[in-house]
């Protein structure tokens, strides 16, 4: 007798997480460091964003 089992594999933790939220700030940007602050939040959440997408295509292709 043989028995097939399947196992399926999931996609680790680490690269399915939320991506960060953009920034946010009541009332808006109010001074010329707001602006500098937002575009680095928000370019930060991209890269991880990113790299989580391009880590669960890696882990799909198995490399």
């Amino acid at each position: 007798m043989v028995k097939t089992v399947t196992v399926r594999e999931k996609v680790p933790a680490a690269l399915i997480q939320p991506c960060p939220k953009k920034w946010h700030k009541a009332g808006g940007p109010a001074i010329t460091e707001d602006f500098v602050v937002r575009g680095d939040v928000n370019a930060a959440g991209l890269d991880t964003c990113s790299a989580q997408v391009d880590g669960v295509r890696q882990w799909n292709a198995g490399l």
